[in-house]
């Protein structure tokens, strides 16, 4: 029999642009799925809406399905979305130098406030009617491409501004 050898990438571009989406999927869920039993947060997402995302998302579906009747809070929130990003991206799909790089970097910390500050601004919108992932996707693209937004990353990214947001301090 010959061994299987499995090619990781290197690409930390790649690596921010799998570590985003997680982080983006977790505030999805949390901002749709999220209900409050007794003084406890809890997601529960429900079986349609979780057979959806094992058919669109196939990646996806394993962190919604690991989160979904759990207790939640921003910081189990955090821990949860850096332990799958480790557990699935760091050795697996990237090579294990890789996803420690990608906390640190600029491009990471300034996309992840980009896309908090576009979730505080559509708040209100997104919280008219339930929208699936996708649809925060497209309409967080479109927003992100709009000349005012770009010319801002571009600033954030060219000062070295660091938004310190958000940290994983998971053991990659």
């Amino acid at each position: 029999m010959k061994d299987i050898v499995m090619i990781r990438s290197v690409s930390v571009k790649n690596a921010v642009k799998d570590a985003l989406e997680v982080f983006q999927f977790d505030q999805w869920l949390r901002f749709y799925f999220v209900v409050e039993k007794g003084d406890e947060l809890r997601i529960e997402m429900p079986e349609e809406e979780l057979d959806k995302i094992k058919e669109t998302h196939p990646a996806l579906h394993r962190f919604a399905d690991m989160v979904n009747n759990a207790v939640t809070d921003y910081k189990r929130s955090q821990e949860n979305v850096c332990s799958y990003v480790a557990s699935r991206l760091d050795g697996q799909k990237y090579e294990a130098t890789v996803l420690p790089q990608v906390f640190d970097n600029a491009t990471f910390k300034v996309e992840m406030y980009i896309f908090n500050v576009w979730l505080k601004m559509h708040e209100q919108h997104l919280d008219e009617e339930y929208m699936n992932f996708e649809g925060w996707m497209e309409m967080y693209a479109e927003w992100n491409a709009l000349d005012e937004v770009v010319e801002y990353r571009t600033k954030l990214l060219e000062s070295g501004t660091d938004p310190q947001f958000p940290t994983c301090e998971t053991t990659q």
